[in-house]
C-alpha cells in the first residue's frame, strides 16, 4: 500500500428497497447486490444497472451470493435451500440445484497454477509443469452443440449459439456450500456434486457452517462452524484428493456437464414433440373415446367394417360422424395430420436421435475413463454402470428409431382411411363424392383394415380390465406406459438372428430392443442412470475426507458471525474474527503435512483524528488483500459517523503471540493492542451512520451501506492524491461559484 494514495469517494446513492448482501466481482467493475425482497441486482461500479433478478419463488431470501473466479457466472443461494448458478452476461439461470437446508455460505475457488507464459524479453515459451495436464475435449471439432429449445420449431434460427456453461474452462474449480445443518457440499464447476461433508459428525455435535475456505492447492478445507451453544470452531479437514487427482475431477466435471445438458436438452425436446402430437391428435382420439364408451366391446371396430364393407352405418356412427367428428372437422384434421407427423419425424431425425447419440458419445468416453482404474476408480467412477447407462443409451435410440417407422407406416394407413372416411360421410349427408375419393383401390382396402384393427384396444394388464381406446399408435410411445399396441418385428433379419443366436443376443456389447417400452418411459430409464453414475463418487469420497485438526476459538454469544478469511500461500491461511463491537481477532494458521502452529491477538481502535481515548465501535471487517485488512470503524457517541480504515498486517503480524494449538483460544491469555497506532494509516470519514460494506482488493474498490441500508457510497480505495485534490478542488470552486451567483442575483 502505497503512502501516496488516498480512498477517494465516487458514488453517493439513494435505494428503494433494503440492502443486505454485497458481494464484489474479483474480474470486472460489478457488484451484484440483493435486498430484502430476494431480488438481485447487478451493478456496475458507476452505479448503472446490469440487470435485476426476482427471486424463484415468493418470501425467499438471499443468504450468500459467489462468483466464479472468471467472472463469468454468479452463485446465489436461498433460504430455501437452493442454489442458482445465473449467466452474467444474460441472467440465464445455468443451473439450479436444491441441498435441502438453508445455505449460510457460498464460496467459489480455483487452483491456483503458476503462469506458465513465454518470455518478454525472449519470447521463448517456457515448458508448462510435469503435473499440470488437463483433459482436452475433441467431441466439439465433429459434435454440434444443441441449439437453443426455443429454435426447436424452425423459428428464430438465426441466433442458434447456446450459452456454454463451462466457456472453455481451463483449471478445476470448486463450489462449496455450507449449509445450517452443519454440512457442505463441493461442487465440480458449480454443479457437479462429488462430495459432502457431515461436520455435525467429525464434531459430535449439531453445528451451523459460517464459512468455507480452501488453501490455493486444494488440499486442505477450513471450515468455520458454530454449535448450538454459539461456540465457534474452525475444522481442518483433508482434501489431498483434490491435489493429487486434479485432472480427474476436471475430466468426470466436464463430461458431467455435456451429459446433464444433452439430458436435459432431450427432455426439452421430447416434451416438444409431445406437444406437437397432443395438439394436432388427441382432439380426435377423444373424439372416438368418447364414441367407442356408448357401443359395445368390439363394437367400434365392427361398426366400420361394416361401413367399408357393406355401407350399413349404425345410428351410433353416424351421429358421431355427422354431429361430432362433422366435415369440416374431418377436412381441418387431414390438413393437419401430415403437418404435425412431418414435425414429429423431423424432432425424432434431427434432435432426438442426432443428440441422442451424442449423449452415447460421450457415456463411451467415460467408460474409457472408468477403464484407467488407477486413475478414476478412486473418485468413484465404475464402468459397470456406465455400461448401463450406454445399454439404456442405445434402447433409446432404437425406440426412436421405432416411433420414425411408426410414422412412416402410419401416414399411409392415415392417408387412406381419411380419404374413405371423408367420402362416408359426404355419403351419409347426400352429397357428391369426388371421382378420385370414390375409387378405393385393393391396397387401400389392406390399409384402411390395418388401421380399424386398432381400434379396439381394450387395456387388460395385470388382471384389470379397464375399457380404452387407441386409435393413435404414435401417442402410446409419449406417455410413461407400457406400449399396448406391440410393433410386429416378424421378418425382421436383425432380430431373427439373435432370437437363433441367444449368446450373442445376451451379450453386452449388444443393444437390447425393449419391445413394451416406450419412449418416454425409456428416456427415464437412460436419465436415471446418467444419475447414478455420478451419485457414486459422493460414497466413494467420503473416506477420502478426514478431519485433520479442529480450532476451537471463541463463543461471541447468539448474534450472527462477521469474519474473514484469506490464503497468504499453500500453508498459510489468515481469518479475522469481529466480537461484537469493540474487537477484532487476528488468527494465523501454519500447516503442512507435518506441522500445525498458529498464533493469534487481539486488537481495539481508538479515533484516528483526534488525541483522545476514545475507542471505536467496530461494525464489519474483511481482508483487503493478504497484507491489508479493510475494517468499518464507527464512534460510540454523539453523531455516529463511520469511518474506513486500511489496517497494515505487517505491523499486526508483530504482536501475535503463539497459541496451544489444543487449548480453547478464547481462555487464552492474548495481548489487546490498539490498531490506531500501526503505520501506515489510509482512513476515510464515511460521513454517515453505517451497517456493513464489501471490499474488493482485485477491483480497488470498496461500498458501504448505511444503517437503514437504503443508502450506499462507492469508494476507491487506491485514488491518486493528487486526482483527490483536484476533486476536492473542482468542489470548492464550484460552490464558490454558486455563492457568487446568489449574492449577484441579490
Amino acid at each position: 500500500m502505497s503512502v501516496f494514495h488516498t480512498i477517494k469517494q465516487l458514488e453517493d446513492k439513494n435505494v428503494p428497497v433494503e440492502i443486505n448482501l454485497m458481494t464484489w466481482s474479483d474480474r470486472m467493475d460489478l457488484v451484484a447486490l440483493s435486498n430484502i425482497k430476494g431480488e438481485v441486482s447487478l451493478n456496475r461500479l458507476s452505479w448503472t444497472k446490469a440487470w435485476s433478478l426476482s427471486p424463484p419463488k415468493e418470501n425467499l431470501q438471499v443468504k450468500a451470493i459467489a462468483w466464479r473466479p472468471d467472472g463469468k457466472v454468479l452463485a446465489i443461494g436461498y433460504n430455501s435451500g437452493e442454489v442458482f448458478l445465473i449467466g452474467v452476461e444474460n441472467k440465464k439461470t445455468l443451473v439450479d440445484k436444491d441441498v435441502g437446508a438453508e445455505i449460510t455460505t457460498l464460496s467459489w475457488v480455483q487452483e491456483k497454477i503458476e503462469n506458465k507464459v513465454q518470455n518478454t524479453f525472449t519470447l521463448i515459451k517456457e515448458e508448462p509443469p510435469k503435473n499440470y495436464m488437463k483433459y482436452i475435449d475433441l467431441s466439439k471439432l465433429y459434435l454440434k452443440d444443441p441449439v437453443p429449445n426455443a429454435t426447436l420449431d424452425g423459428s428464430n434460427v438465426e441466433d442458434t449459439k447456446e450459452t456454454n456453461f463451462l466457456q472453455d474452462q481451463s483449471e478445476l474449480n470448486l463450489l462449496l456450500v455450507g449449509t445450517k445443518d452443519g454440512y457442505v457440499h463441493i461442487r465440480v464447476f458449480g454443479c457437479f456434486t462429488c462430495a459432502v461433508l457431515n461436520i455435525n459428525e467429525y464434531l459430535g455435535t449439531s453445528c451451523c457452517v459460517e464459512n468455507v475456505q480452501i488453501n490455493e492447492d486444494l488440499s486442505k478445507i477450513f471450515v468455520t462452524v458454530k454449535d448450538t451453544d454459539f461456540n465457534i470452531r474452525v475444522v481442518v479437514i483433508n482434501a489431498q484428493i483434490f491435489k493429487t487427482h486434479t485432472e480427474e475431477f476436471f475430466c468426470a466435471g466436464i463430461k458431467y456437464v455435456k451429459l446433464v445438458d444433452l439430458v436435459k436438452y432431450l427432455t426439452n425436446t421430447i416434451t416438444n414433440i409431445t406437444e406437437t402430437w397432443e395438439s394436432f391428435l388427441l382432439e380426435i382420439d377423444h373424439k372416438l373415446s368418447k364414441y367407442a364408451k356408448k357401443v359395445p366391446e368390439g363394437g367400434v371396430t365392427a361398426d366400420f367394417l361394416d361401413l367399408l364393407m357393406f355401407g350399413i352405418c349404425s345410428p351410433e356412427l353416424e351421429e358421431f360422424l355427422i354431429t361430432d367428428l362433422t366435415k369440416k372437422g374431418l377436412e381441418k384434421f387431414g390438413q393437419t395430420i401430415e403437418m404435425s407427423y412431418a414435425n414429429i419425424q423431423k424432432l425424432l431425425l434431427k434432435n432426438v436421435t442426432k443428440f441422442g447419440q451424442n449423449l452415447t458419445y460421450h457415456l463411451a468416453e467415460l467408460r474409457g475413463m472408468a477403464r484407467l482404474e488407477h486413475k478414476y476408480q478412486i473418485i468413484g467412477l465404475k464402468e459397470e454402470q456406465i455400461t448401463a447407462a450406454i445399454q439404456s443409451s442405445g434402447a433409446f435410440l432404437i425406440k426412436a428409431g421405432e416411433m420414425q417407422q411408426i410414422i412412416n407406416h402410419s401416414v399411409i394407413n392415415y392417408k387412406a382411411f381419411f380419404r374413405w372416411l371423408y367420402g362416408a360421410i359426404l355419403f351419409l349427408m347426400d352429397e357428391a363424392i369426388p371421382s378420385e375419393i370414390h375409387k378405393i383401390a385393393q391396397q387401400d382396402l389392406a390399409y384402411i383394415t390395418e388401421f380399424l384393427q386398432n381400434f379396439d384396444h381394450i387395456g387388460n394388464k395385470d388382471g384389470q380390465n379397464t375399457k380404452g381406446f387407441i386409435m393413435e399408435r404414435l401417442g402410446q410411445y409419449l406417455t410413461d406406459a407400457p406400449l399396448v399396441i406391440i410393433p410386429n418385428m416378424d421378418g425382421n433379419d436383425w432380430t431373427t438372428f439373435l432370437s437363433e443366436n441367444e449368446c450373442i443376443q445376451n451379450h453386452p456389447s449388444i443393444l437390447q430392443h425393449y419391445k413394451t417400452t416406450s419412449l418416454i418411459h425409456q428416456f427415464k430409464d437412460l436419465a436415471v442412470r446418467i444419475c447414478e453414475i455420478f451419485d457414486a463418487p459422493k460414497v466413494t469420497l467420503k473416506k477420502h475426507f478426514t478431519p485433520i485438526h479442529t480450532f476451537d476459538c471463541f463463543n461471541f454469544g447468539e448474534g450472527p458471525l462477521r469474519m474473514s478469511a484469506i490464503n497468504v500461500s499453500n500453508e498459510m491461511i489468515l481469518f479475522t474474527f469481529l466480537q461484537p463491537s469493540s474487537n477484532i481477532y487476528v488468527l494465523q494458521v501454519h500447516l503442512t503435512d507435518s506441522m500445525c502452529q498458529a498464533r493469534c491477538g487481539k486488537f481495539y481502535f481508538t479515533q484516528l483524528s483526534e488525541d483522545t481515548a476514545e475507542i471505536y465501535q467496530i461494525l464489519d471487517v474483511s481482508f483487503y488483500s493478504g497484507s491489508i485488512l479493510s475494517l468499518l470503524l464507527q464512534e460510540n457517541s454523539g453523531y455516529k459517523s463511520a469511518t474506513l480504515l486500511q489496517f497494515p498486517l505487517s505491523s499486526a503480524m508483530e504482536k501475535l503471540v503463539e497459541i496451544d494449538i489444543k487449548a480453547d483460544i478464547s481462555k487464552t491469555i492474548l495481548p489487546n493492542s490498539n490498531g490506531s497506532h500501526f503505520n501506515p494509516k489510509l482512513f476515510r470519514n464515511i460521513e454517515m451512520a453505517a451497517s456493513t460494506f464489501a471490499v474488493s482488493g482485485s477491483r480497488r474498490v470498496c461500498i458501504v451501506l448505511s444503517e437503514n441500508k437504503k443508502k450506499i457510497k462507492l469508494f476507491e480505495m487506491e485514488a491518486d492524491e493528487e486526482d483527490d485534490e483536484d476533486a476536492d478542488m473542482t468542489s470548492s470552486l464550484l460552490k464558490d461559484d454558486i455563492s457568487m451567483q446568489e449574492n449577484t442575483v441579490e
